[in-house]
């Protein structure tokens, strides 16, 4: 105390007269908490007495009245009972204040007070004065009546809730203390006016209570976490934010709020209020808000905040591009958020839409989809779909016990080149290559939860297909197609019926057939748990589904399994690496096929009949048909193996134009040729029965074909075949030049072409029943013998090319006869029957050749380079007569250039002479030189 001056008068029964001026500084008076008054309720919180500290005053006072001067540095306000945090530190305060009292009567105004701290900095003026006592009702005089105006020149918006007093409630105060994340305010004005009893007065005749300020750079979640359940999703908070806070009495207002939607994104609120009626009870924060920016952005936001499980996660998956146009209403109440109201609308313009990775691209969207907590609608959809128009309705229900369902109905055309584009269709897109034209349908999508539902319907009139049969068609024609996807149902445990994870896929496809999926979608790849496909059957056929597997019953006409291979393999893409385009799952595990003619693998079968089953990647099959009888088992190809044919055949019959297809197959596709283990007991090929034929071949190479130097090796390990009259066997393989060049040679100065390279042995039993076999019937009778080498040639094993062909190979055949025969029919073994001799030579051997040359052997060597076959120690010997050739032939060209020399006359000198085996490095002219001048040549009539 640094002065005071007073003096006092006192009369008898009165509290007297006095005066008294002077200054304080650095006064504390601790505060005293409310006392509850009896019978108040239990809500009414007590106010107590303020307190304070570091006060500064200079005051001049008598009983009657007063003014006095204050001021603090760094120093404290304590209002027990009005704030959740009493105290309130105050860096700067400064006032002048005047009071009177008349009797119980207090009046107090200030018309100057400043102040500031780290929160905030204002100035106000106020008066209060307290209220009259009543008896009565039990009024009190305190709180008081106060008339207070003021404004604060800054505001922290995160430190509000230290300021909003404790009748507002917990749930008020918590939620603006969580709700403010960041923000500032400005120009702020306040005003209390009336019976601080009636605060926040209701009723406009009790009083005013009113704040309003410029907030900018605010962040506001508008629906905080802390007041959601602990698992539910956030809702997307608003930034940026700037507008104007009115708080009327009970209500608070924010208007003219601009800003942006979530963090990061391009969601600009261009229009936005809300208000909670009623700060006092049953809370309830109303938002209304108009924005504008890109369709994917609100799709996140909605996607990750619980506005995704309001709709059923129906927009999960889907994206967009492109700006719209936004409404929403929010009515949420803070005591049970999960009770809140959502209502809204999006305006496409113009926006590319994708509900799913797996469903067809809305192009130019226009419309305008209404929301709302319960699910949404489309009105006046319209898109551009598959190269066509589109019109869309429909939207979601919350249908109970089922749960959320929406559905989405369509009308529109699709075009063949709209059906290319749609990359995101996969094998359907790719299959459009094979259309044209365009068609109408109508479709239904449907979501229970995430996976949708499929219903298309055409006639398909006006697209064309060129598709193998069954499935082509003109565009006139018409080809009803019917496709569905559905959710089964199961049983939940109240009885109600729910999706149970497993999706039904049905194909129907007018006169052609159906085909029935049901597969576990349950998982992230859909796997088939069963199937069954119905193609081309009579109306009292079927293929019911099984318990388990996929069964496929086939009749048809007429089955191009080659060119639906190639179909495949063309939508199939480049990623097929040659495999089987269809997901295993959906091909079938048992089947029967029936067709008048089915084309596979080069070959045409006739009136046939399968029955098989598949495991894995193999599949085991009976045949019966008009070209074969038997067993075939084939496994497919698998990473850099090529796949591999067993078979064993009663019979089989290769037409002409039959082996051609396949001789071009294997010319041009040695890579994939598959390894083969095959027995014949009677092959038919070109018209010749050649008995029983034993193949057994692999390819090699192909995992060092994907490794380094990319050579593959087709090696046939056995090729025999068996008949009364002979048996060949041979061995070999297919290679690419490449393989067979040096190891220092490039790729790319060694040609690409295949070489195939073979080993045979001929055993013969009977030489002019194996010629007659093949077509040439009388030319040589009986003979037995073997002929044995190695030939060579450029091209596939079934298609000898004789202009490349080289090698070498020994003829040993003995007793046998060639017969007076046509040479042409019989080619270069017409040569051999000498009956063309007397036409060429001035010499005449009729009477040794003219029915036919009878031989105890036929013996020599024979070489081939380039097609042309050499020899020079072929020889012959008879009874009557000894023969011995040196010449070559050309395979291709059929014509010869041969020296014969004949030895007429049988002696004991020309037998050992011919007797002898000619060396074919001496050759018959040297052979012929040492034994020209010996007695026995000469006296032979050579």
């Amino acid at each position: 105390v640094d002065e005071i001056k007073a003096s006092w008068q006192r009369e008898a029964g009165t509290l007297g007269k006095y005066q008294a001026r002077g200054r304080v500084t650095g006064l504390a008076i601790a505060s005293v908490p409310g006392v509850m008054a009896p019978g108040a309720p239990q809500t009414e919180l007590p106010i107590g007495s303020p307190g304070v500290k570091g006060m500064n005053i200079t005051f001049d006072l008598t009983q009657a009245a007063g003014k006095a001067s204050l001021s603090m540095q760094d120093g404290e306000l304590d209002f027990p009972g009005v704030f959740d945090e009493p105290v309130l530190p105050l860096a700067q305060l400064s006032t002048e204040v005047l009071w009177t009292v008349q009797g119980e009567k207090i009046a107090l105004q200030s018309s100057s007070l400043k102040f500031a701290n780290a929160d905030t900095e204002g100035e106000a003026q106020f008066k209060w004065q307290t209220r009259e006592a009543d008896k009565t009702s039990g009024a009190a005089r305190f709180p008081g009546i106060l008339d207070l105006q003021g404004s604060l020149s800054r505001a922290d918006g995160t430190r509000v809730h230290r300021y909003l007093p404790l009748i507002l409630g917990p749930d008020v105060r918590q939620y603006v203390r969580d709700a403010v994340v960041t923000g500032h305010a400005t120009d702020v004005k306040f005003k209390v006016k009336g019976d601080l009893h009636q605060l926040p007065f209701k009723d406009p005749k009790q009083g005013e209570f009113q704040v309003s300020a410029k907030v900018s750079d605010a962040t506001f979640a508008y629906i905080p976490r802390s007041f959601q359940p602990g698992d539910s999703q956030p809702w997307p908070e608003l930034t940026q934010l700037s507008g104007d806070l009115l708080i009327n009495r009970k209500t608070l207002q924010l208007r003219g709020v601009r800003g942006r939607i979530g963090t990061g994104t391009g969601l600009q609120l261009t229009k936005a209020e809300g208000q909670i009626p009623d700060l006092f009870q049953a809370v309830n924060i109303q938002v209304n808000a108009e924005a504008s920016g890109p369709l994917t952005d609100a799709l996140t936001a909605v996607n990750t905040s619980p506005l995704g499980q309001m709709i059923g996660q129906v927009l999960e998956r889907t994206s967009a591009t492109g700006n719209a146009d936004y409404r929403l209403k929010l009515n949420i109440p803070l005591a049970s958020v999960d009770k809140s109201t959502v209502q809204g609308s999006v305006t496409l313009s113009g926006n590319d839409i994708l509900m799913s990775e797996n469903t067809p691209r809305l192009s130019g969207s226009r419309g305008v989809v209404g929301f709302t907590e319960r699910g949404f609608s489309i009105t006046g959809g319209q898109a551009r779909m598959l190269g066509g128009d589109l019109r869309l309705e429909g939207g979601t229900t919350a249908a109970r016990p089922s749960g959320v369902t929406t559905v989405l109905r369509a009308q529109g055309s699709v075009t063949a080149d709209g059906l290319r584009q749609a990359k995101e269709l996969g094998y359907s897109a790719r299959l459009a290559q094979f259309a044209s034209g365009s068609t109408a349908y109508s479709a239904v999508l449907t979501f229970r939860g995430a996976v949708p539902e499929l219903l298309v319907s055409s006639s398909l009139q006006g697209l064309g297909l060129n598709l193998p049969a069954p499935l082509n068609k003109s565009a006139e024609a018409t080809l009803p197609l019917r496709f569905e996807t559905a959710l089964l149902n199961g049983s939940a445990s109240n009885g109600a019926s729910t999706p149970s994870g497993l999706q039904r896929v049905q194909l129907d496809i007018g006169r052609v057939g159906s085909l029935t999926y049901v597969r576990d979608v349950s998982l992230v790849d859909p796997r088939v748990l069963r199937g069954a496909l119905a193609i081309g059957l009579l109306p009292d056929e079927s293929a019911p589904l099984p318990d388990e597997g996929v069964v496929a019953n086939i009749n048809l006409t007429g089955v191009d399994l080659d060119a639906w291979s190639a179909v495949l393999s063309r939508v199939a893409g480049e990623t097929s690496n040659g495999s089987n385009p269809v997901a295993p799952g959906y091909l079938p595990d048992i089947f029967a096929i029936r067709a008048r003619e089915l084309k596979v693998s080069g070959r045409k079968l006739n009136n046939i009949v399968v029955g098989g089953s598949r495991e894995g990647l193999t599949w085991r099959a009976n045949m019966d048909a008009q070209e074969l009888n038997g067993y075939l088992e084939y496994r497919q190809a698998a990473g850099a193996s090529p796949g591999r044919v067993y078979a064993r055949l009663a019979r089989l019959t290769l037409a002409q134009s039959s082996a051609q297809e396949v001789e071009t197959l294997l010319d041009e596709q040695p890579a994939s040729i598959p390894a083969l283990d095959i027995v014949v007991e009677d092959l038919e090929l070109r018209g010749t029965r050649l008995g029983r034929v034993d193949i057994e071949a692999v390819n090699r190479g192909a995992a060092a074909a994907t490794r380094d130097s990319g050579v593959r090796e087709w090696r046939l390990n056995k090729f025999n075949i068996t008949t009364p009259e002979a048996v060949f066997t041979s061995s070999g393989n297919w290679v690419t030049v490449n393989a067979l060049a040096s190891p220092g040679a490039s790729r790319s100065t060694t040609t690409e072409r295949r070489r195939t390279v073979m080993n045979f042995r001929l055993d013969i039993a009977d030489a002019g029943g194996l010629l007659t076999r093949f077509g040439m019937k009388d030319v040589v009778r009986r003979g037995k013998g073997k002929m044995e080498g190695q030939i060579a040639w450029l091209g596939s094993p079934l298609q000898p090319d004789y202009p490349s062909m080289s090698g070498a190979f020994g003829v040993n055949v003995e007793t046998g006869q060639f017969l007076k025969a046509d040479a042409g029919a019989a080619k270069l073994l017409g040569v051999l029957s000498l009956q063309s001799l007397p036409r060429r030579l001035v010499l005449d051997f009729r009477d040794v050749f003219s029915e036919g040359f009878a031989f105890d052997f036929l013996r020599g060597d024979i070489g081939i380079e380039q097609g042309i076959a050499k020899t020079n120690n072929l020889q012959m010997k008879g009874v009557n007569a000894a023969v011995l050739m040196d010449g070559r032939a050309d395979i291709a060209r059929e014509t010869q250039d041969i020296k014969v020399v004949v030895i007429p006359e049988i002696n004991a000198g020309t037998a050992s002479l011919i007797a002898t085996a000619i060396n074919p490095a001496i050759g018959l002219g040297s052979f012929l030189a040492q034994w020209f001048l010996r007695k026995p040549l000469i006296e032979a009539a050579t």
